[in-house]
């Protein structure tokens, strides 16, 4: 046989028996040395995300879910839209969702006492408010004060439909109670405001304020929501796979807010990257609306998803956690009923917290672009969708809270809630004292959107404008006059949070989010 310097390759000796050990006795000790070094080091430093070191990124088998005494545990797939889940089964199921709850029973407990019937006067606020019973297991409808607004109506119903589902779908009756709640973004009118009532959001001060889930999980037809429900299933049949999104940052919102700062702060931080889909909306300029303006669905494409405060909470929130995606989020000023859930670090990180002026964003969003971080970067995304699509921020979810915000009302409320009032009415005979009940069912509000109501009844007229409203009153004249073109501004209402516009009509505080 010939050797290697024969075959002209004098730089390469044969192995020998000495050599054939000796290579492995060298790999042996370099591995060696790498462990120990790594050992004492640690894992790389994670500053940058806040969070635990890099084993976190590691695949966690889930935590089993609670079990019911008869063997029963939650399973999305089953239960997502199963409104009649009992007590047992919403506790086992969401057993960290009645925070806001327990925090208003131990003010009125500790600080404010029990709820008494004055406090159930509407007439504070001059408008959004609405007053209701639920006697029997039955909605309803005893003052609707000041719902005339588009706005206020279509939360209003959204969130009377959403009491009423959970209602009906529960197999025990619910304890008697009298209560309101109020449809405007800040329900209270002022700082110093201490109203009782139940509201979609309040800030940390706001103690006397019982939060309720947003009308938006219901719907949302005026941001082509045409239901909650709808929404997701179109997410579990078209989205994308986490790894398949467009690896960019979406955004899409007005500048013209309370929050300007935020938005202000991500619109420059943002600017000129390649990571970025990051864009300002112009609502009086129609041509930026029509190339710029982006469905849930459309944000729902994209890897990361970027969550911004207007003049109060986020109505858009809710849906992007929907997303098999990654929430970038400020710290918030104002709460809802689920942010508590939300975990900016730690091994059930579930979105990414930046500074008020996203200034930490372009390295933030670096460091979960590098391939090396994959792993993470995926995991954060699916603890989203374990924690919010597929279990707290399911239908089923928002059924049993509000059958526990019913409960946790009742057992403070200082009063029996009275379902009959006398009614002294004048007939040919006379004076005659009789019984009727208080407020209007559920069922005829939701036809008629009256609580009382000449017969005949009127049919109600909707989605007409104003001014075709009066138009049709006035007298018609012979001669055609001129149409008069009244400009309505470009608005979009406030907790809207840019999806579509709206009419000049709505109240000042709803505008722009």
């Amino acid at each position: 046989m010939k050797s290697y310097a024969q075959l002209g390759m004098p730089y390469l000796r044969a192995p020998t028996m000495r050599t054939v050990p000796l290579y492995a006795t060298s790999i042996i000790l370099t591995t060696a040395i790498i462990i120990v070094l790594f050992s004492i080091r640690g894992p790389p430093s994670l500053d940058f995300l806040d969070t635990t070191p890099l084993n976190s990124a590691k695949k966690h088998p889930d935590e089993p879910l609670p079990v019911t005494q008869s063997g029963w545990s939650f399973d999305f797939k089953r239960d997502a839209r199963n409104f009649g889940l009992d007590e047992e089964q919403c506790l086992a199921a969401f057993p960290d969702f009645y925070k806001e709850i327990d925090r208003a029973l131990q003010y009125r407990r500790e600080v404010a006492g029990k709820i008494k019937p004055e406090e159930l006067e509407v007439d504070w606020r001059p408008d959004g408010m609405m007053r209701a019973m639920i006697h029997d297991n039955q909605l309803y409808i005893i003052d609707a004060h000041g719902l005339d607004p588009p706005n206020h109506r279509a939360r209003a119903i959204a969130t009377l439909n959403a009491i009423q589902r959970a209602l009906t779908a529960s197999a025990i009756p619910l304890p008697d109670i009298e209560f309101t709640f109020s449809v405007h973004d800040d329900a209270h009118t002022s700082e110093d405001d201490t109203h009782t009532t139940w509201a979609y959001s309040r800030k940390a001060h706001q103690t006397s304020l019982w939060l309720m889930p947003d009308f938006g999980l219901w719907a949302w037809p005026d941001v082509n929501i045409r239901s909650y429900s709808e929404l997701r299933t179109q997410l579990a049949l078209s989205e994308s796979h986490f790894l398949d999104k467009i690896p960019k940052l979406v955004w899409r919102g007005s500048l013209a807010v309370g929050s300007h700062d935020v938005r202000a702060g991500l619109v420059e931080h943002a600017a000129n990257q390649p990571w970025s889909d990051v864009m300002e909306l112009d609502w009086s300029d129609k041509s930026n609306i029509n190339s710029r303006l982006l469905s849930m669905s459309d944000h729902c494409e994209y890897m990361f998803v970027a969550q911004t405060e207007g003049n109060t909470y986020s109505g858009r929130l809710k849906f992007l956690l929907n997303c098999h995606s990654i929430l970038f989020s400020h710290k918030l000023d104002w709460i809802e009923n689920y942010h508590h859930l939300m975990q900016p670090t730690g091994e059930l990180q579930n979105f990414v917290q930046v500074k008020r002026d996203y200034s930490d964003l372009p390295k933030k969003i670096t460091r979960l672009l590098d391939p090396k971080e994959v792993q993470r970067t995926e995991l954060i995304a699916d603890n989203a969708r374990k924690i919010f699509r597929e279990r707290y921020l399911t239908p089923a979810a928002e059924a049993c809270y509000w059958r526990a915000l019913i409960r946790g009302w009742a057992s403070v409320q200082d009063f029996e809630p009275s379902f009959w009032w006398e009614v002294t009415e004048t007939t040919a005979e006379g004076k005659t004292l009789k019984w009727k009940p208080r407020g209007t069912p559920f069922e005829s509000y939701a036809i008629m959107e009256e609580v009382e109501w000449e017969l005949p009844a009127k049919g109600r007229r909707i989605c007409i404008d104003k001014d075709e409203e009066e138009k049709a009153e006035e007298p018609q004249v012979e001669q055609a006059q001129e149409p008069i073109e009244v400009p309505t501004g470009m608005q979009t209402e406030q907790q809207g949070d840019d999806l579509v516009p709206q009419q000049a009509d709505v109240p000042v505080d709803e505008q722009t989010r």
